[in-house]
């Protein structure tokens, strides 16, 4: 239990996005309670509840909070530079509160969408942040089971937001869904008395030149998890990255984003965030409780609840084979299995004989369950993770904005159109949509193939190394860092003032 405290500060941190899975829970779980269409939708015959909603509205309630999210990003970059990470979590966390308030008073269509918005532009700044910020202060053999960690909040938040809304469902009054929105100021809330009280991160300390303060954020953060040799060694390694960065680094710094070897790490950093909505994750987070409903699967919202909870299943699988198996070979099997399961949707929905049947439900349970373990055993928690670890130190802010602003947009894309596919009154496609996902999954694969190095183990400063030395994708597992020697040097002469051998490197002792 050595990193005990980083392990606390990560659960601190991470709650917040707990608030950003639940929002998705329920936020599609109304567009399925009569409550909510009552005031927001019209009666309709042709679906079994005798209320929908139109496609229209239907994409912006949905999309609004990505729209929102994606513009987000574009301030991620500036304000993190600025204001540092915690504080940034904590501006975005305020724009919750405010936006969870709109929407439990409002009746008024145009100020859902305005609340829906701003949402999202609350949650674009809390994702990005949190993940940045756990970044930079876990070891290198920790953080991928913290990113687990942090993803498992987004995911049981999903979980726990359905089965609140299972719960007020049957209400047939705006109770239905304003109880869930209550609900939703308690992370919010934790979030605001614990996260002042947390250490900064001394990597972006030290870019701001505090190095006292960061030698100082470290130590208490590894609570003597290492020896003073090895915790200095750390420090150095941090200390002399930051110089680099600030010595080679432009007056307008996201320009840099574009130059030299950066550039390949940006662009890395944007198509990874495009793997999410790239195999068709929006279709189903967004919109699965409206497919039950469509289809017929009775009690829907009971169905979709086990189906998340079989995602959060999913993700404590990955705790485990995410430090054995490495990212990339993550990312291969949960990319495929996830493609697997829209070519199947496609496949029952084509089938002329069972449509209408009790097979077409069975079906679209199975598969979205399916889709839910695969999904969060091998794609959400990873593309968090290398989109964390793949930039410069000085940009990171930058380029994880990028990373989540993209697939925002392109989630947002996802959410916007998918309704004149799916929807009854449109072109009533339902599953076949899943064809579509299943040729865009094959693309992502291929790239996740030959283009994503493996960074199991390696500290962040490590890893710039390796793109700054042009190390070919297949050759990061086999490189030996040098500037951890120079760091470990560097330490000692600040220890005791002389070379001294034996000293160990924090993550080279401890890769896994």
């Amino acid at each position: 239990m050595a990193h005990l405290r980083f392990m606390w500060v990560t659960i601190l941190a991470g709650c917040a996005l707990l608030e950003y899975g639940f929002d998705k829970g329920i936020v599609g779980s109304f567009q399925a309670m009569i409550g909510f269409l009552k005031v927001f939708g019209y009666e309709d015959p042709r679906v079994p509840a005798g209320w929908n909603i139109a496609s229209g509205p239907q994409q912006i309630i949905s999309s609004f909070m990505l729209l929102g999210a994606f513009l987000s990003c574009f301030a991620a970059g500036p304000l993190g530079s600025f204001m540092g990470r915690r504080w940034c979590i904590l501006f975005g966390v305020v724009l919750l509160i405010i936006s969870i308030t709109i929407m439990i008073v409002t009746t008024s269509m145009g100020v859902l969408y305005l609340s829906r918005l701003l949402m999202g532009f609350g949650n674009g700044l809390v994702v990005a942040f949190t993940m940045v910020y756990v970044s930079e202060l876990a070891p290198g053999k920790l953080r991928g089971i913290a990113y687990g960690f942090m993803t498992t909040w987004i995911t049981a938040g999903t979980a726990i937001g359905l089965l609140i809304a299972n719960s007020t469902n049957s209400i047939d009054s705006r109770l239905c869904y304003q109880i869930p929105l209550y609900v939703l100021y308690a992370m919010p809330v934790l979030s605001i008395l614990s996260l002042p009280f947390l250490p900064e991160s001394p990597r972006w300390l030290l870019l701001k030149g505090k190095d006292e303060e960061a030698l100082k954020a470290l130590t208490w953060i590894r609570n003597g998890a290492y020896n003073r040799l090895t915790l200095q060694s750390e420090f150095e390694e941090m200390r002399l990255n930051a110089l680099h960065e600030l010595e080679t680094q432009s007056y307008w710094l996201v320009l840099d984003l574009f130059k030299g070897t950066n550039l390949r790490r940006t662009c890395l950093c944007v198509a990874v965030g495009l793997i999410n909505p790239g195999i068709g994750a929006m279709y189903i987070l967004s919109f699965g409780t409206y497919m039950f409903k469509v289809v017929g699967v009775p009690d829907p919202f009971k169905w979709i609840v086990l189906t998340q909870w079989i995602g959060v299943i999913g993700l404590l699988f990955a705790y485990y084979f995410v430090g054995k198996i490495g990212r990339r070979t993550m990312l291969l099997i949960g990319t495929s299995m996830c493609s697997l399961g829209m070519l199947f949707f496609g496949v029952i929905f084509s089938i002329p004989s069972i449509k209408g049947t009790n097979a077409v439900s069975i079906g679209v349970i199975f598969l979205t369950s399916w889709f839910q373990f695969w999904f969060n055993f091998g794609v959400v928690p990873v593309t968090y993770l290398v989109a964390g670890e793949i930039p410069a130190q000085n940009l990171r802010a930058y380029s994880s904005g990028l990373s989540t602003g993209a697939g925002y947009m392109f989630g947002w894309l996802t959410t916007y159109t998918a309704p004149y596919f799916i929807n009854p009154a449109e072109l009533n496609w339902g599953g076949k949509y899943g064809y579509i996902w299943f040729g865009t999954s094959l693309i992502v694969i291929t790239f996740i193939y030959f283009m994503i190095p493996e960074t199991k183990g390696r500290s962040l400063e490590e890893i710039e190394e390796m793109f700054d030395q042009r190390v070919a994708t297949k050759d990061f597992p086999a490189y030996v860092s040098r500037n951890a020697e120079l760091a470990r040097q560097e330490a000692e002469k600040d220890l005791y003032g002389v070379e001294k051998a034996g000293a160990v490197h924090a993550e080279a002792a401890n890769r896994v």
